[in-house]
């Protein structure tokens, strides 16, 4: 069964019209997804938080998106996902001239990630 997992997207890199990688966070569902296109081939999927960390953290350095991982690492920990969401907006508004990240709602299988 699925249902709807709204994810907010945290970090975007396109350096060409070709190719581009994203992380994107449900804050409720402690569930992080990544991916990357490039030209014809395009791989994602999603991750507890802990999972994301332990397999993806890279892909945070390699961007300089270092700034999430604590934020991550929260929701891994279990620390309470609305005050986590809070301080992420804040951070991604702080580093986006005040503007919001854009939400993308997924229906997924969520008890098949845990």
């Amino acid at each position: 069964m699925t249902s709807p997992v709204r994810f907010t997207e945290l970090a975007g890199w396109t350096p060409q019209p070709y190719r581009s990688v994203f992380v994107w966070v449900a804050f409720e569902e402690r569930l992080v997804a990544t991916g990357e296109r490039y030209g014809p081939d395009d791989h994602a999927g999603v991750w507890t938080a802990d999972g994301f960390l332990s397999r993806w953290s890279s892909r945070l350095v390699d961007r300089g998106w270092e700034w999430m991982a604590p934020l991550i690492r929260r929701l891994a920990d279990g620390e309470d996902p609305e005050h986590v969401r809070t301080d992420a907006l804040h951070e991604y508004a702080a580093r986006h001239d005040g503007a919001e990240p854009n939400v993308t709602i997924w229906n997924l299988g969520v008890d098949r990630l845990r």
